[in-house]
């Protein structure tokens, strides 16, 4: 009877997701897109599973002894800064996150900050919030990106999409919803994360979703609507956030230089070693002053201010990919915490690097590649920060943040 009730369940889902596919409106300058599959789940209605196919498979794992050598590695080479981060900071060493922040550049060059950010999450359902590179070539603005397939494959293994997304999506307002499956076969920013979360996580389940430009009141409505609909699925099963579902934020940070960045290079300090160093130390500064600590409104603000410029075909201050889905993301899990009644995140960096320094993996004997140069001329910064909820009375340091 129960397994009776629960297709019945995940069938009203499906349908109730399908017409709000076929009810979604225009919103801002977006075109809504087609839904081009049906949500919900395959199996439940007798037809092939749909899998999303991966895109980059150059510089993410293609197979799963890849992720292996890379998850080896990392824990071989990081292994007293995992120690350190666990002295300096007691919840990372003692509990899982509530959500993290991971970079999404090759494995070779970011491969540390996939390492940290994803080993320091348990739940087995994650809510990958990303960003979509082609949103402002294509004019879509305003609208949480999803799809429709029942699977990701990816480093030769293939990752459930959880029903969650199905639930998700009925509760959340038409006009800030698209579903593209192309937007999302042609993005590469969420798909290097699921090899590593199987690695940890090997149950784990996904809701993909890309974030594109919400200004001003769309962005707290959109967050609210998120974190509203997230809070109210996982209500109603008793999941608790950490325990149960996490998010997790995908974003580069600083894409640095004046060569090969399609005529569009930032290199405001100048492309060499004191540029290089300038430009980390803004880097650190953007994320002791915004990312990390007691995370609210302010620090949320304060982050748009710093990376993001407001103009839509011109969007950086500083030239972070996150410049939309980490301040989503954050307000999402501050949300979170806020309805579950629970003190604002906390943000801990757990690692910082960029694709000069450290050296690049030595993982190139794996078949792992790069799609890009490293230089003083062409270098991306990456983070990893973790989220804890801070309970009762307990006095967490502020943190010093160094390389």
């Amino acid at each position: 009877m129960r397994r009776c009730s629960f297709v019945w369940a995940l069938l009203a889902a499906s349908a109730a997701v399908s017409a709000l596919y076929a009810s979604a409106g225009s919103f801002g300058d977006a075109a809504p897109a087609r839904a081009e599959g049906v949500a919900g789940p395959a199996r439940a209605s007798g037809r092939p599973l749909a899998v999303r196919a991966q895109r980059d498979t150059i510089g993410y794992a293609t197979r799963p002894e890849q992720v292996e050598a890379l998850v080896r590695l990392v824990d071989s080479l990081e292994a007293e800064r995992y120690e350190a981060n666990g002295r300096a900071f007691a919840p990372a060493g003692r509990e899982p996150a509530i959500g993290a922040v991971c970079p999404h550049d090759d494995y070779i060059y970011a491969g540390r900050g996939f390492v940290h950010a994803i080993r320091v999450l348990e739940a087995p359902r994650i809510l990958l919030l990303g960003v979509s590179h082609a949103a402002r070539r294509r004019g879509i603005q305003g609208r949480l990106v999803f799809d429709t397939h029942d699977a990701w494959r990816v480093g030769g293994r293939e990752c459930p999409v959880s029903i969650l997304r199905a639930e998700i999506l009925a509760f959340l307002p038409p006009e800030i919803v698209l579903v593209s499956d192309s937007l999302h076969a042609e993005e590469h920013s969420l798909e290097g994360l699921v090899p590593v979360l199987q690695q940890y996580i090997p149950n784990v389940e996904i809701v993909p979703i890309l974030v594109t430009r919400f200004e001003g009141e769309d962005f707290e409505r959109a967050a609210d609507a998120l974190a509203r609909a997230v809070s109210t699925v996982a209500g109603r099963r008793g999941w608790k956030l950490g325990r149960d579902y996490a998010i997790l934020v995908s974003a580069d940070c600083v894409h640095y230089g004046d060569e090969e960045w399609g005529g569009r290079g930032y290199a405001p300090f100048g492309a060499d070693a004191e540029g290089y160093a300038k430009g980390v130390e803004q880097d650190l500064a953007v994320v002791a002053s915004s990312l990390t600590g007691g995370i609210d409104g302010g620090k949320i603000a304060r982050f748009r201010e710093m990376v993001d410029s407001g103009d839509f075909q011109q969007p950086y201050r500083i030239t972070w990919c996150g410049v939309y889905s980490i301040p989503f993301g954050l307000g999402v899990l501050e949300r979170l915490c806020s309805i579950a009644g629970r003190p604002a995140p906390h943000g801990f960096m757990l690692t910082y690097g960029t694709s000069v320094d450290p050296p690049p993996l030595p993982l190139a004997g794996t078949g792992l590649g790069t799609t890009a140069i490293n230089t003083l001329r062409h270098w991306v910064g990456y983070t990893a920060i973790g989220y804890w909820h801070k309970g009762g009375t307990e006095e967490w340091p502020v943190q010093r943040i160094l390389r």
